[in-house]
């Protein structure tokens, strides 16, 4: 008989080859809330993600239990032999039936289940159970999808890689629902989340609670049941199947509004910042047939060096306040719709006195569907970096006369 625990070191090294590394879970770097819910948006084509399981007990991927514990593992043999990856897999189409059969299956067996749920939109399969450990119940759900290709890390949330293979991989571990705003999350829920695209449009997003639903319950353990790790090699599982051939991957539609560089959208940020100020590292991401351009600059007043970004793009147009994005809100007598936050805090926990990074943000939605997202902060980057200075470079007042500059071109996606 094989030494099946001989082979758990490979199976893990496989399936975590190309995360960043740890600090307290994973390095993390932080949600954005409006910018980064409209460039996910933007990358996923309006599908949102959610995901799934694993266990500290134990998982079982391609019959071969993953992580020795106390669980019993499914039906079947176990073997050594190396698992194929899944982005090699040739990607069978399935229902979402058959999607919560596999996430049960891959469950430790000697977890409690119950609220097991599927709902199906295009293009996606929605499956979800909440199970505990004796501990506390923790949800977690599961989301295949195909969709456009995410080729690169731009606008994502989370410590993100792209693979040798081609496929992207982001996380993010025990944050809160609402990191920036604890008075919208009086339940203290906490995710950790796990999204894998792969090159041939087919995602993966795994997403695993500490309370029994997403919101609105309060939560009934510390952190979510499932490390990272965990949901990483389950995400890596070859068993998952994806919507029927004729749901395939979505092929991006143009709105008829020509691309415009990104060279062009980091001088216009150039050009609208104070002149007093020295600016230096410039970055730009997104660009082409992505829909959005972003930009930004290191600048500093002589009081300490901050970052400073811009994203533009076109979306449906807003014309009313929600509760999502910065944290006020006004409906302009032109019709264009404006929010800012002051001073929102990089953390809503502990992690938050470590480096005490703050930012300024303001979003105006013209009613064309023209969106301009600007954020200052007080240190080089939202997270992983300390604070250089006490408060953001930039005051909101600033931020939103920059951003109402006629200068500013939207980027498009090309004819439709």
């Amino acid at each position: 008989m094989n030494n099946l625990n001989d082979s758990l070191p490979d199976l893990m090294r496989r399936a975590t080859d190309d995360l960043e590394p740890e600090s307290n879970d994973l390095v993390e770097r932080g949600m954005r809330r409006g910018v980064t819910l409209r460039r996910r948006r933007t990358a996923l084509l309006s599908l949102s993600g959610a995901g799934a399981v694993l266990a500290t007990a134990g998982i079982i991927v391609g019959g071969s239990q993953l992580f020795a514990g106390n669980a019993a593992p499914v039906a079947g043999p176990p073997s050594t032999a190396p698992s194929t990856p899944a982005s090699a897999q040739v990607a069978k189409p399935g229902t979402p039936t058959d999607t919560m059969k596999r996430l049960q299956r891959l469950l430790p067996q000697d977890l409690k289940q119950s609220s097991a749920k599927v709902s199906y939109e295009r293009n996606m399969h929605h499956a979800e159970v909440v199970v505990d450990d004796g501990k506390g119940a923790s949800l977690i759900t599961v989301e295949v999808i195909t969709t456009k290709p995410n080729p690169d890390c731009a606008g994502l949330h989370g410590s993100c890689t792209v693979r040798a293979d081609g496929s992207v991989i982001t996380s993010y571990a025990n944050e809160s629902i609402f990191p920036y705003d604890a008075s919208k999350n009086p339940w203290g829920i906490k995710n950790t989340v796990v999204e894998i695209f792969h090159p041939d449009g087919r995602l993966i997003s795994i997403r695993n609670y500490n309370a029994p639903k997403g919101d609105g319950v309060q939560h009934t353990r510390t952190n979510p049941l499932f490390s990272v790790k965990q949901l990483t090699a389950l995400a890596t599982s070859d068993q998952w199947v994806f919507p029927k051939e004729q749901d395939g991957p979505l092929k991006p539609k143009g709105n008829g509004k020509p691309s415009v560089p990104l060279e062009q959208t980091q001088q216009t940020l150039k050009s609208v910042l104070p002149k007093a100020l020295q600016l230096t590292q410039p970055q730009t991401w997104g660009g082409g047939t992505n829909g959005h351009n972003g930009a930004s600059y290191l600048v500093d007043d002589g009081t300490g060096a901050a970052r400073v970004e811009v994203l533009v793009q076109y979306e449906t147009p807003v014309t009313k306040c929600t509760d999502e994005g910065p944290q006020h809100c006004q409906v302009r007598g032109d019709g264009a719709v404006t929010g800012w936050s002051k001073n929102e805090p990089s953390y809503g926990d502990e992690r938050q006195a470590v480096n005490g990074v703050l930012a300024n943000r303001v979003e105006l939605h013209h009613p064309d569907g023209r969106m301009i997202t600007m954020t200052s902060y007080n240190g080089p980057a939202e997270k992983d970096e300390k604070h250089t200075r006490a408060l953001p470079t930039l005051s909101t007042d600033q931020l939103l006369e920059m951003a109402g500059n006629p200068g500013w071109k939207f980027p498009g996606t090309g004819t439709k």
